[in-house]
């Protein structure tokens, strides 16, 4: 009986370590920005779009990702890219959380089709296609 209850609290345990790394991860991921104007490449930043977006064996992943142009190296530079989702496409923006030298931190968001930041915009130059 002993060793049930302690294999039961071991298990316990164990979920719970689980699930809680599980839920601390984000939809981020870290590049490196280059060049004279300390830009992350647009195709690298699609490439962690597909790749970083959404939690690893969840099958929440893009298909894939377009932007129209590389991520400067500034904190807040926010951009409209389109994401593929089984087919579907949705509004993914893609934003510089953090930038230490050239260590560029980027986060990931899809929008709703519909939503008032699909039509309106969200004012950092997303959609705008710069």
């Amino acid at each position: 009986m002993k060793r049930i209850v302690i294999a039961l609290a071991v298990a316990a345990v164990l979920t719970v370590g689980a699930v809680s790394a599980w839920n601390m991860m984000d939809d981020g991921s870290v590049a490196t920005a280059s060049g004279p104007e300390h830009v992350v490449p647009r195709e690298k930043v699609e490439e962690h779009a597909e790749e970083d977006f959404g939690r690893p064996f969840s099958g929440d992943a893009p298909d894939s990702v377009s932007c129209p142009r590389g991520l400067r190296a500034k904190k807040d530079d926010t951009m409209r890219c389109t994401a593929v989702f089984k087919g579907e496409s949705k509004p993914m923006l893609i934003s510089v959380t953090g930038v230490q030298g050239d260590e560029v931190t980027i986060g990931y968001g899809v929008l709703e089709k519909g939503s008032k930041e699909d039509t309106q915009g969200t004012g950092n130059g997303a959609g705008k296609g710069e």
